[in-house]
C-alpha cells in the first residue's frame, strides 16, 4: 500500500491550514534564511529544500523546529552554533521549555542576532527555581515564571504561549478558574505573547480546549505508537484522536508535534509497537500528514541529531513512506503498550496507559517525564495488583510487573 492510499484508508485529511490568531502581522511572511553566519562550512546544506506551512497572515512555519528538552546536554557554544545553522536553513521557530534551565543564557545569545527569524514557543505555567524545571498552577510563581523565561532568553515577548502541560481534568478546571488562563489572555491583549494555546497529551482535555474558541496553536504527543488502537487483530486509527485531529482543523487551531519518535521507542526493532523500527524521516512524515498539523519539534542534544533531523527534507518519498503500519499485525506487539488504555478503568483510579507513557520516556532519558509523572493523581505506588487490568489488555502486556518496574525506578 503506497502511502497516499494508507492516508485516505486512515482518513487523515489534507494540511496546510490557516491559523487563527491576534491581529500582528509577523515577521515571518517569507521564508528567507538566516543570512548570519554559523561558521560551520563543514555542515550540510538544506536551506533549499526546507518546507513550511502557513500561519495567519501569511507568516510561515517551518515544519521541523527545535525542541530544546536535551540542549542541556551541551555546551554553550554548541548550542549557539546549533541555533546559528538551524536558523541559516531557513528553521524558524524552537520550544523552549526544558528540565535545566542552564542553556537559556546561550540560547538567548543565539536569539538575540535572529530574533525577527527565530519564533519562540514559551511556557505558561512552568518556573525554574534553582535552574530546575517545575510545573506550577500558582497564579503568582507562574507569572514570575513566565518573566524568568522572557529575562533569561533575553526578550520581551514570545511569539508562541503556550498554558503548559494539562492533562488532568481538575487541573484543565484550576486552569480555568483560577486566572492562569486570564493572564494568558492578557499576555495576548497586550503583545507579550502572539499565539495563545497549550500542551497536553490528553485527547479530552485537548478537546476542552478547543471548545474555549481562544486557541490558535497546541502542542500534542502524536505519533504512530499513541494514534494505533487494535481491532480484530489489527492496529486501526483511533477515533477520538482522528477527530480530535479534525476538529482542530475545523478550529482553525494548529498542532505542533512532540514525542514524535515516541521518546525513541519508534526508532528501535525491540521497542517499536510495529515489529519494526522506523526511521526519523518516516516519523515526521506521519506527523506532518495529520490533519491540522503544521511543525515538529524533536529534541535535538547536538549537530548530528540536527542534521539528521533535517536530511528529513532531502529524503524522496519512498524514505517517507510508513504504509507498512497498516499491516503490522497483532502478534507483532504482544507485551509492548502503546498506551491505548483497553486496561481502563483501574478501581483504583490509576491511569495505567499515563504510567507506562512517562516510565517508557524516563527510561529514554526524556528529562520531563519524572514530573509529569509526579504530577498524576494516581501513580504506580497506588497499584494495589488486584489484577483487573490484565485480562483487558489486546497485547498481552504484564501490567502488573510494569506498575511493579515504574514504581521502582520513580521511587517514592
Amino acid at each position: 500500500m503506497e502511502r497516499r492510499d494508507f492516508i485516505k484508508a486512515m482518513g487523515a485529511g489534507a494540511v496546510g491550514l490557516m491559523l487563527g490568531g491576534c491581529n500582528f502581522k509577523s515577521p515571518w511572511s517569507t521564508a528567507a534564511p538566516d543570512n548570519t553566519s554559523s561558521n560551520d562550512k563543514t555542515a550540510p546544506n538544506f536551506s533549499s529544500t526546507v518546507e513550511y506551512r502557513t500561519l495567519r497572515a501569511g507568516a510561515k512555519i517551518s515544519t521541523i523546529g527545535l525542541g530544546a528538552g536535551s540542549l542541556h546536554e551541551s555546551s554553550p557554544a554548541q548550542i549557539e552554533r546549533m541555533i546559528a545553522y538551524a536558523s541559516e536553513q531557513g528553521i524558524n521557530h524552537m520550544d523552549t521549555v526544558m528540565s535545566h534551565f542552564g542553556p537559556a543564557d546561550a540560547m538567548g545569545r543565539a536569539l538575540k542576532q535572529r530574533r525577527d527569524k527565530m519564533m519562540t514557543i514559551m511556557h505558561i505555567g512552568v518556573t525554574y527555581p534553582r535552574q530546575t524545571y517545575t510545573r506550577t498552577r500558582d497564579l503568582k510563581e507562574v507569572q514570575q515564571g513566565f518573566e524568568q523565561q522572557l529575562k533569561g532568553f533575553g526578550t520581551n515577548y514570545s511569539d508562541i504561549g503556550l498554558i503548559h502541560y494539562v492533562d488532568q481534568p481538575d487541573d484543565f478546571e484550576r486552569v480555568i478558574s483560577n486566572g492562569l488562563l486570564d493572564y494568558a489572555q492578557k499576555l495576548k491583549q497586550d503583545g507579550t505573547i502572539r499565539y495563545l494555546g497549550f500542551s497536553s497529551h490528553s485527547v479530552d482535555i485537548s478537546r476542552r480546549f478547543l471548545e474555549t474558541g481562544l486557541v490558535d496553536i497546541f502542542m500534542f504527543s502524536l505519533n504512530p505508537a499513541y494514534d494505533f488502537v487494535p481491532v480484530d487483530g489489527k492496529l486501526k486509527l483511533s477515533e477520538e484522536r482522528r477527530l480530535l485531529y479534525q476538529e482542530a482543523e475545523k478550529r482553525g487551531a494548529g498542532i505542533t508535534v512532540m514525542k514524535v519518535y515516541g521518546g525513541g521507542r519508534l526508532l528501535s526493532d525491540s521497542s517499536s509497537p510495529f515489529g519494526r523500527a522506523m526511521s526519523v524521516p518516516q516519523c515526521i512524515q506521519y506527523a506532518l500528514d495529520r490533519p491540522a498539523v503544521v511543525s515538529c519539534l524533536p529534541g535535538v542534544r547536538n549537530m548530528e541529531d540536527l542534521t539528521s533531523v533535517l536530511a528529513y527534507y532531502k529524503t524522496s518519498p519512498a524514505d517517507r513512506d510508513y504504509s507498512f503500519i497498516a499491516s503490522a499485525q497483532h502478534q507483532d506487539m504482544n507485551g509492548v503498550c502503546i498506551y491505548c488504555n483497553h486496561c481502563q478503568p483501574c478501581p483504583y483510579g490509576i491511569d495505567i496507559a499515563a504510567v507506562n507513557k512517562y516510565f517508557d520516556l524516563a527510561q529514554a532519558g526524556d528529562g520531563l517525564a519524572k514530573d509529569h509523572y509526579f504530577k498524576l493523581r494516581r501513580t504506580a505506588r497506588d497499584c494495589t495488583y488486584c489484577g483487573v487490568c490484565v485480562p483487558r489488555c489486546p497485547f498481552h502486556v504484564d501490567i502488573l510487573e510494569r506498575m511493579h518496574k515504574a514504581n521502582a525506578f520513580f521511587g517514592r
